[in-house]
């Protein structure tokens, strides 16, 4: 009975020998597996991250980079000819020259020739007296009627306002001369004289010894001030003898 228990107690020692060694050895197989595989795992996401990454940053370049059109040489030489042509022919124009009378040739034009032509020498004609002679005598003619010219026009009332203070109002001696210039036969010739020599072309016109002092209002403006006779006795000079209110006159 003793050899049959031992017997079987030796065996249950061989099997659980057997079972830890199994157990031993499948544990570091099944660890060693683990650690290849997870290496394995590990090595093939680098790769592939590796080779994403170097995609990625080939595309980047790609985009970076301009895109480069192919020369060609031909059409090059070509538009650098064309562009010296236009240049040139911005800077030249051609002009027609006669050559003796007959025939023209073509000569060419610079820029600065273009912006600064010469100049053609034009003759003046000799500035010639545009006054009419008979007219200037009649006006002289009449200046000598008297110290005092008054150019009225019949229908004008501004001309009968100065008509009556310088021959109603006052006793002027010479009396002043009254020239319608509506009713003398060169009156617009006279009128027009008037406005090129004393700068006033309406009527009246005023003049003592040739020089315009105005028309109805200025007359008026004068004599309100009281200093109508004094303008009349300086600017007269010797020729007025007299020149006083009637008014006072009858006094």
């Amino acid at each position: 009975m003793r050899s049959q228990r031992r017997i079987r107690l030796f065996f249950v020692a061989i099997l659980v020998t057997v079972l830890v060694i199994l157990y031993l050895t499948a544990d570091a197989r099944q660890a060693r597996n683990q650690k290849f595989y997870q290496s394995t795992v590990e090595a093939m996401d680098a790769h592939e991250a590796a080779k994403k990454s170097s995609l990625d940053e080939d595309g980047l370049f790609e985009r970076l980079q301009p895109i480069k059109a192919p020369v060609n040489d031909e059409a090059l030489r070509a538009n650098k000819e064309k562009v010296g042509q236009e240049s040139k022919d911005k800077n030249e124009e051609t002009e027609d020259i006669s050559v003796a009378g007959r025939t023209k040739v073509q000569a060419l034009k610079t820029k600065e020739e273009k912006a600064n032509p010469p100049q053609k020498i034009v003759e003046k004609p000799d500035k010639q007296d545009d006054e009419d002679p008979e007219t200037k005598a009649e006006l002289n003619m009449i200046l000598k009627r008297s110290p005092i010219i008054i150019f009225s026009k019949s229908y004008c009332p501004h001309s009968a306002k100065a008509k009556s203070i310088l021959l109603e109002k006052y006793s002027i001696t010479p009396l002043p001369f009254v020239v319608e210039l509506d009713k003398h036969p060169t009156g617009r010739k006279l009128q027009d004289l008037l406005a090129k020599n004393t700068g006033r072309s309406t009527v009246p016109n005023i003049l003592i010894n040739g020089r315009s002092i105005g028309g109805g209002d200025e007359v008026a403006a004068l004599d309100n001030n009281n200093e109508l006779v004094e303008k009349i006795k300086s600017l007269g000079g010797k020729r007025i003898m007299g020149v006083i209110l009637k008014a006072e006159k009858g006094t």
